[in-house]
């Protein structure tokens, strides 16, 4: 019991231990849990670095399948780094759980990640016949599209205030309604569906 105790005591010392050390705002940090990257796809600023940390109590490795960068194995605790410096998708896998894969986005020089999508709230409200699409994302003066379908297909569109906020009327909508924010030099941001 004492073993087990002292065991988990290290563990956790360890674990504390990597994440007091931090990274710096130009690091994008990536967690190996289980069978899993955390985020498996990701998008990020030419120059940035991604740090893959192992948080999984089975050794994995970061190994891109274009050949670009390879941790080795990756014991618990361990990180591995890579700064990425040419614009394009990369594409990597565990060479010890085959099935584990993840990617990296690269925008070119110039371009800027947008907001994160946990960042977007879309909420409707009904008033005389219509819907009112509530939009409230962190990215002042984005373009903001209201869709209708599926198949989808833009039936407004409007921009976010100096506050990141917008709203859309459309009346009597007989379809499923999304929102998708275009955020300069970034990925859209594409919210879940909505019933009217």
């Amino acid at each position: 019991m004492r073993t087990t105790a002292a065991a988990l005591a290290f563990v956790l010392g360890l674990l504390l231990a990597q994440s007091a050390g931090g990274s710096t705002a130009n690091e994008v940090p990536v967690t190996i849990v289980a069978r899993a990257y955390q985020p498996a796809q990701l998008t990020i600023e030419d120059g940035q670095t991604v740090v893959w940390t192992n948080r999984g109590f089975g050794a994995h490795t970061v190994t891109a399948l274009g050949g670009e960068f390879d941790s080795g194995r990756l014991n618990l605790g361990e990180s591995f780094k890579f700064t990425f410096t040419t614009p394009g998708v990369f594409a990597y896998k565990c060479t010890v759980h085959p099935s584990m894969r993840g990617s990296v986005t690269v925008l070119a020089p110039g371009h800027r990640v947008g907001p994160p999508l946990g960042s977007l709230r879309v909420h409707l409200t009904k008033s005389a016949g219509k819907a009112f699409v509530h939009v409230q994302v962190p990215a002042p003066n984005a373009t903001v599209l209201l869709q209708s379908g599926p198949p989808w297909h833009t039936i407004r569109r409007g921009h976010l205030s100096a506050q990141g906020k917008a709203t859309l009327a459309v009346a009597k909508p007989r379809h499923r309604l999304r929102v998708v924010v275009q955020a300069a030099g970034g990925p859209p941001l594409v919210g879940k569906p909505l019933s009217p």
